[in-house]
């Protein structure tokens, strides 16, 4: 019995499985549900390879040249030229995705040294940091509407002070700076 190695389908068909496929995507809430989801939908190989791809699309907004891209993640100047291609005809997905996934800035041993040390005296002294645990407590437990308001709330704040910057980077979901 000879079997066809894959049906055409009509294009109302792959729309509505692409929709799905967009659909099963957005119902993904952590990266835990993403890992899960993506280790059972891909193989390691290709994981890796889009990984790639976006790390490409990353390197080439931020302006790196084809031979420092390939260097740093091993990949061929015809995968890098394939994701510039597909940046300069469109690109919207892959710059949307490569700004919110940009990779994590490592930080310096004296940052988390430093780090360390406010911890222990804001653990040793919490009097003195009463305001600033208090709002990162309030945030902590705020539902999105609640952040919302509050984000509204701090805008009539002095913007300059680090008391503001650190409200707001808890309500984007980050981690307090030292003061």
């Amino acid at each position: 019995m000879g079997m066809k190695k894959y049906r055409h389908l009509s294009k109302e068909t792959q729309h509505e499985l692409l929709g799905g496929f967009c659909d099963a995507l957005c119902s993904i809430k952590t990266t835990d549900e993403a890992v899960k989801f993506l280790t059972d939908l891909l193989t390691s190989a290709e994981a890796v390879m889009l990984a790639k791809r976006i790390r490409i699309a990353q390197l080439l907004i931020e302006g790196k040249n084809y031979n420092a891209i390939e260097e740093t993640i091993s990949v061929s100047q015809g995968t890098i030229a394939k994701v510039a291609a597909w940046l300069a005809e469109a690109g919207e997905g892959f710059r949307l995705i490569a700004e919110r996934a940009k990779p994590k800035q490592q930080k310096t041993g004296s940052q988390i040294e430093s780090e360390r040390h406010w911890l222990t005296i804001k653990r040793r002294y919490p009097m003195m940091f009463w305001p600033q645990l208090l709002v990162e407590e309030i945030v902590q437990t705020a539902n999105r509407k609640q952040k919302d308001k509050i984000q509204n709330a701090i805008k009539k704040l002095d913007h300059k002070s680090r008391v503001y910057k650190d409200i707001v980077q808890k309500l984007k979901g980050k981690n307090f700076t030292a003061m």
